[in-house]
């Protein structure tokens, strides 16, 4: 018996096939929303059009390819393994709950663990993972009453595409995970209702010689797309896309970082080895301080380098204003990292985060990767040992002691809490108390204002960057309480220093805020030093955070542990000039970076398997990637910094420094 004119007979097609077809057609679904997300929210690449037409095509391929591998083994199940109906829903539940544990399993523990102050917290965790599974596995349910007729089928795709679309709107540069559990969800949702379009055109195209060499063609691009690798800067251009599913299950399961252009060895370096038995640094001789030195450390959350070097702010900055002009300008300082903790434990430790212990530590809201046991030690231990007066006055939780990133202070005031930091007076009022009460002994002192951290409050109504500089005007002010009574009160034997954890951004390199890249808006970082005795000056030596802890060692004529990767900025306030012969690095997100001293920087991201290079002295704004443009100069880097992390970051017992989120 012939059907009816107008039903379509999709569904008299076996179950996996029309499984099949339908995750296939998901995926093209997919394919085609992403296409069109590439050519409107993706800012042309600065290579042109032709990086362009490769992210497209690649896209395309991989999305396409992606979407054959799961539709093959979804239909062959389905044909091979018959299960009762209730069976095959467990069984599709089981893989949607590996696919969540595997894309953010750790995402959802953090949040667990946040959820009700950390009571309940496995429970909700499961519980998380079974509403998301079960969503994953109901939502083809959801649209399968819509496959016929037609029309209801087009609303019904549409609606779907409409998912595809919302999820390349919000927080585009961060949360790839999300955003593709969403786009897996949207897929799962369309395939019930492009199920019967893409039986009934493949029909079609069965009964030409042409449509069989296009289907051909089709399968041999999808193919393609998962076991042709892309290029490196290919690579680059994939991820700039949210929703690009493909390129992130690839990247996990068969591409490899990218490898030298030709065999490059890493000179030797006495940075790469253990030097845990080697002798202490020895203080710069003469002392450039007195013994009984009163000196000030402050930090302020997410300063970019330029926006304080920018002399339309100094009437706005007029403390900064005042140390740039009177003081020791270090031109070109970087954080060790884009995120707070691990930028400030390698700034007191003197170690990068790989060479670090890290695991989750805290209660609640406060509970995040911290190095609570990690051995090495700060350098206020180390001043708090030899006699000098160590004070801290923490904004943040996480800045106990017993967090292990600023440990060792033998003055402690917590004014931090659970669920955000301290204001920058109540920190600078514990500061100007123990300075009013200080004695004649050395001391130290240190403090985090966290103003200019997102989301920015302060200010007139405005964008969101002139609400920084409003927060940044607030620590300024707050900076000037203090330098006003080292001025009054010390006479000559005070210094003050200031610096920043990490930068912010706003729309470079199409991210906001900071945490998620290792870009110059987040890691170059203002240095400036006054001191009645530092010689004023600028120095364009590029120097970091991880040399702080042996300046102020050496300020306070103390040894400097041979462990410590930073070297002493001494001779610099001195007026003089040094040589540093440390490399400088940067992570986060498990992707380091070299900056060299001629201003070539090497990025490498372990999870995306990409690489970048940039010359920051020709390219500040980081534009122009020279990994394959440059390939001497650019293997000669990426080998330095593969030799270091090879050789120390730490391993012992099977320890592997974790992804911070």
């Amino acid at each position: 018996m012939r059907p009816a004119r107008g039903s379509d007979d999709a569904h008299a097609e076996a179950p996996a096939l029309r499984l099949a077809a339908g995750l296939f057609g998901g995926f093209a679904l997919l394919a085609l929303v992403n296409a069109a997300a590439i050519a409107v929210a993706v800012p042309l690449p600065a290579a042109g059009v032709t990086l362009r037409l490769l992210h497209h095509l690649f896209d395309a391929a991989e999305t396409l390819g992606l979407g054959l591998v799961v539709a093959a083994v979804a239909g062959a199940f389905v044909k091979l393994v018959p299960l009762p109906r209730l069976a095959m829903y467990a069984v599709a539940f089981a893989v949607a709950v590996a696919v969540v544990y595997a894309v953010i399993g750790e995402y959802l523990l953090l949040q667990a663990a946040h959820a009700w102050n950390g009571r309940l917290e496995l429970p909700i965790y499961i519980n998380y993972f079974l509403l998301v599974g079960a969503a994953l596995v109901c939502a083809p349910g959801v649209t399968e009453p819509f496959a016929n007729p037609p029309r209801q089928r087009l609303i019904a795709v549409g609606f779907a595409a409409g998912i595809m679309v919302a999820d390349q709107i919000p927080l585009r540069d961060d949360y790839a995970g999300i955003h593709g559990l969403i786009a897996l969800g949207a897929v799962l949702f369309a395939s019930p209702v492009v199920a019967p379009i893409v039986l009934a055109v493949g029909r079609r195209m069965m009964r030409r010689r042409a449509g069989v060499a296009g289907l051909v063609a089709l399968a041999m691009f999808s193919v393609a797309g998962v076991v042709v690798p892309p290029s490196n800067a290919t690579r680059l251009e994939l991820f700039r896309q949210p929703c690009a599913v493909a390129p992130w299950v690839l990247a996990t399961a068969i591409w490899r970082t990218p490898a030298l252009h030709a065999p490059a060895v890493a000179p030797p370096s006495p940075w790469t080895l253990d030097r845990s038995r080697d002798p202490a640094v020895r203080p710069t001789v003469p002392s450039l301080l007195p013994r009984d030195a009163v000196v000030v450390l402050i930090t302020i959350d997410a300063l970019r380098a330029d926006v304080v070097e920018d002399p339309a702010n100094d009437a706005m900055f007029p403390t900064l204003a005042q140390l740039k002009r009177d003081g020791v300008v270090f031109t070109h300082a970087s954080a060790p990292g884009s995120q707070t903790p691990g930028s400030l434990t390698t700034m007191f430790s003197g170690l990068y985060y790989s060479q670090q212990r890290w695991a989750d530590y805290g209660e609640g809201g406060d509970r995040f990767p911290y190095p609570a046991d990690d051995p090495a030690p700060r350098f206020p231990e180390i001043l708090s040992n030899h006699g000098v007066a160590t004070v801290q006055a923490a904004g943040y939780v996480f800045l106990a002691g017993n967090f292990g990133v600023a440990r060792g202070f033998a003055d402690e005031t917590m004014l931090g809490h659970t669920k955000g930091a301290a204001v920058a007076s109540r920190l600078v009022a514990v500061l100007l108390d123990r300075l009013e009460h200080a004695g004649d002994g050395p001391a130290f002192l240190y403090a985090h204002l966290a103003e200019p951290h997102a989301p920015y409050k302060m200010g007139p109504p405005g964008d969101d960057f002139h609400h920084y500089l409003s927060a940044v005007a607030i620590a300024d002010n707050q900076l000037g309480r203090v330098l006003a009574l080292l001025q009054q009160r010390f006479g000559k034997r005070w210094a003050l220093l200031v610096s920043a954890d990490h930068g912010e951004a706003f729309g470079d390199h199409q991210t906001f805020e900071h945490a998620k890249t290792l870009y110059e808006e987040l890691v170059h970082v203002p240095l400036l030093a006054l001191s009645p005795l530092f010689k004023p000056h600028r120095v364009d030596a590029r120097v970091g955070l991880v040399d702080l802890g042996p300046t102020l060692l050496d300020l306070f004529q103390l040894d400097t542990p041979a462990t410590f990767n930073g070297q002493s900025l001494v001779p610099f306030l001195a007026g003089r000039t040094a040589t540093l012969t440390r490399p400088l690095f940067a992570e986060g997100r498990l992707r380091k970076a070299l900056t060299r001293s001629d201003g070539l920087k090497i990025i490498e991201d372990p999870r995306r398997k990409v690489v970048e290079a940039y010359d920051l002295a020709a390219d500040p704004g980081e534009t122009r990637n020279l990994f394959d443009l440059e390939p001497a100069r650019s293997d000669a880097a990426l080998a330095e910094l593969r030799a270091f992390f090879a050789a120390r970051t730490l391993r012992d017992g099977g320890y592997e420094p974790p992804y911070k989120p």
